[in-house]
């Protein structure tokens, strides 16, 4: 196959684009202040303000890999797991996801998100059950990013069996694997999913494994790869912002290049750096070979379920809904689930902060030790979460793809 589908190319064919915006099902139909009246958290949607529009911009974050708190974190992780506390996990893969129970990440000190920080690029994947996170406002969620100024709303509707031959018209499915905001200069390292309202059922996410895709190509392939560079654009993002009239925060359209191989700056280990919903091409290639070899990793990633895990959104003893998903964006991608649209459900309502990272990049000198930490967890100061601090706010309701 010579053709790479570039996600959202669709939206620049008027009458394509204008039967999937009449067929949409995501987001708010409704008015927003009839919808405020039936959330529990109405705190967490709100009216788009024309001044944030390009509120954000390209943030730098140029000691990105020094400052990682991953350094600074005890491999026991008695901070994060104090001996005091009845903690119980459960992995879900042997290598990759545990679900957490009996801690408050609103309560860790400096050190317990030291801790937490090289759990996470440990273990890729996690989710705590029966957090207080959601409880605590939105300028807390920010304040605990650090560095990042966006609170991202994802808003799903309640509703019935009749949105299942809506949204399905044109499409049989709405897989978008992606690493959060890997378009930018300085693209995430840690994801923070908070359920405000779920289901008691349904809408999961599931994540992939990138380091272990990386490891499962051959030594030839991975040597190909490891001189690759992609480029990745939000511009269809906007041009999905632009027909929806919606507030693009993030308003300049961003054609970053970032390797497709890259090396944690914590752990050493190197992990796939694609990121599906938002690369558009291989640099330096002709288009027929930028296609075979992103059509090639779209199959690799996606169809193979060694190295993907589900995270439900609802959970713990209780099943509140409490939960709080976090993740690596380093050495994972994730998609949403529409697995519930036949049914008559609940809305689907979360808020997500994001941690900047380091600019991705490769470092073909270092030798991976059997158990990834090669440079230990010395070296670099901590600053927040990862590094660099500016701003503050919330943003805006996005699309439910997480």
């Amino acid at each position: 196959m010579s053709y790479y589908h570039i996600k959202g190319t669709e939206l620049s064919i008027p009458p394509i684009a204008e039967k999937i915006l009449k067929n949409k099902t995501r987001g708010l139909g409704a008015d927003v202040d009839e919808e405020r009246k039936k959330v529990k958290y109405p705190e967490f949607l709100a009216h788009y303000q024309p001044d944030e529009e390009g509120k954000y911009k390209n943030v730098k974050n140029e000691d990105g890999a020094k400052n990682d708190k991953g350094h600074l974190g005890d491999p026991t992780f008695k901070n994060l797991f104090p001996a005091d506390k009845k903690v119980t996990t459960r992995n879900l893969s042997p290598d990759f996801g545990t679900e957490v129970e009996g801690i408050q990440l609103s309560e860790l000190d400096e050190q317990g998100k030291n801790d937490l920080a090289l759990y996470l690029e440990t273990r890729g994947l996690v989710v705590f059950r029966d957090q207080d996170f959601r409880d605590k406002g939105g300028d807390f969620a920010v304040n605990f990013a650090e560095n990042n100024p966006e609170l991202l709303v994802t808003y799903r509707q309640g509703g019935d069996s009749s949105r299942y031959d809506k949204e399905f018209s044109s499409k049989g499915d709405t897989t978008g694997w992606h690493s959060d905001i890997s378009f930018e200069e300085y693209p995430a390292s840690f994801s923070f999913f908070v359920a405000l309202e779920v289901p008691p059922s349904g809408g999961d996410t599931v994540f992939i494994d990138t380091r272990e895709a990386y490891r499962r190509l051959s030594p030839a392939y991975q040597n190909f790869l490891e001189g690759l560079t992609a480029i990745h654009s939000n511009y269809f993002q906007n041009v999905l912002g632009r027909l929806t009239n919606t507030v693009a925060k993030i308003k300049e359209d961003y054609y970053t290049e970032h390797p497709l191989v890259r090396t944690h700056p914590v752990t050493g280990e190197k992990s796939l750096f694609f990121s599906r919903g938002f690369v558009q091409g291989i640099k330096g290639l002709k288009d027929k070979e930028s296609a075979s070899v992103l059509n090639f990793l779209d199959h690799h990633i996606a169809t193979n379920l060694d190295i993907q895990v589900r995270a439900n959104h609802i959970g713990g003893s209780k099943l509140n809904s409490k939960s709080v998903i976090v993740w690596d964006n380093r050495l994972a991608v994730h998609s949403a689930t529409l697995d519930y649209l036949r049914s008559t459900t609940e809305r689907r309502h979360h808020y997500r902060i994001t941690v900047l990272g380091e600019k991705p990049y490769l470092d073909k000198s270092e030798s991976e030790s059997s158990n990834g930490q090669t440079n230990g967890h010395s070296n670099g100061h901590s600053n927040g979460l990862n590094g660099h601090q500016n701003g503050d706010g919330i943003s805006k309701l996005k699309l439910d793809d997480e």
